[in-house]
């Protein structure tokens, strides 16, 4: 991205030295629309584009019928001009270009001193900046899958270290007081949303990009895993609050007790394991890892039932079925993320392979 923002830059600011006119007096604002318009996908750098000159030209507006009013130049006029602008630029429209706003009134009405040839000269190489970077971009079009793939490994690694903790802390032989089970809950909810930007910012990547259809295979796995590991971590959060609420020291009845406290924890050893495999070791083994913790989760399922049936609960039963359940549906993301690795390996490719200037990687960005 930076090698793509550098030649756009370098081409506005030589096309814009050959302008008559603005471009001598302004040439800076067309590197400027430039590195404004390289963005990770083809499409969010025409949408970026034309939010931000449509902020420029907005911005100089207010500014130009601010001077029609009040001429001279004051801190009051300064004052009224940027306030114009903040509001302006909450304009939904504009997204995140409407900071442009204030910045554009400010530069029009202090440096141009109201002048409509300097917004146009302001938003004009602005635009011949941006168009220069859109077609940096489509000629060297941006896929970013590393940005995705690293981000789900990273949330991949926080549900796994996640279940560990919940499995140490059942595995101890009471429960624990509710500031442990606090200081050893994560929160996943930001990097829950980090993954789903990331997907969605490789989705959007795929709109205008001839790359896109050699590699929708690479994409779509990825962007499967991506929905798996998402709604897993939510389980995974889910099955925290339920333990941190149910089975600590004070509580009259814990969820578990001590008669269920050791299936569970095994459940969600073995789910710890299944995590750190589905991001790497072989095929056969996430396959036996699998039906191991599907036992296990059988076990505790015919536990939490016969407790049930004898009315002698080793905690509170129906709490107990509550993290049967939670568990089951982590255990059924980790299916789909085992299946599908088993899919991939199953599948011939669908060619010998990428062209030698893409073999090694270079589909990431």
């Amino acid at each position: 991205m930076g090698v793509r923002s550098a030649i756009a830059a370098a081409l506005a600011w030589a096309v814009a030295q050959i302008l008559p006119g603005p471009g001598d007096e302004f040439p800076y604002y067309a590197p400027m629309g430039a590195v404004i318009a390289t963005t990770f996908t083809v499409a969010g750098s025409v949408r970026e584009s034309i939010q931000t000159v449509g902020a420029i030209a907005l911005g100089g507006t207010i500014a130009i019928l601010i001077d029609l009013v009040a001429p001279e130049s004051s801190p009051l006029t300064v004052g009224v001009v940027v306030a114009l602008g903040v509001l302006a630029g909450g304009w939904r429209r504009l997204g995140g270009a409407g900071t442009w706003v204030p910045i554009s009134a400010l530069f029009t009405l202090v440096i141009g001193q109201g002048d409509a040839f300097y917004v146009g000269a302001y938003a004009g190489l602005v635009f011949l900046g941006a168009a220069i970077g859109i077609l940096i971009n489509l000629a060297f079009p941006p896929l970013p899958l590393a940005p995705l793939r690293h981000t789900l490994s990273r949330v991949r690694r926080t549900v796994r270290d996640q279940l560990g903790d919940l499995a140490e802390m059942l595995e101890k032989d009471e429960p624990l007081d509710p500031q442990e089970w606090e200081k050893h809950e994560r929160d996943l909810t930001p990097q829950r949303g980090e993954l789903r930007a990331a997907l969605t910012t490789a989705r959007e990547s795929r709109r205008g990009n001839v790359r896109a259809r050699r590699y929708s295979q690479d994409f779509e796995a990825l962007a499967r895993d991506a929905q798996a590991v998402d709604r897993l971590a939510q389980h995974v959060a889910e099955l925290s609050d339920l333990l941190a609420t149910g089975e600590h020291s004070q509580v009259h009845e814990p969820s578990l007790g001590p008669s269920l406290r050791p299936h569970a924890g095994r459940v969600l050893r073995g789910m710890e394991s299944l995590v750190g495999l589905a991001d790497s070791g072989k095929a056969e083994e996430r396959t036996d890892e699998l039906q191991r913790v599907r036992e296990a989760l059988e076990e505790l399922t015919a536990e939490t039932d016969r407790a049930r049936r004898a009315e002698s609960p080793g905690g509170g039963v129906l709490a107990a079925a509550a993290l049967v359940t939670a568990t089951r549906r982590c255990l059924d993301e980790l299916d789909i993320l085992i299946e599908g690795t088993r899919a991939e390996l199953s599948e011939e490719p669908p060619n010998p392979g990428p062209p030698a200037g893409e073999a090694h990687g270079h589909t990431d960005d």
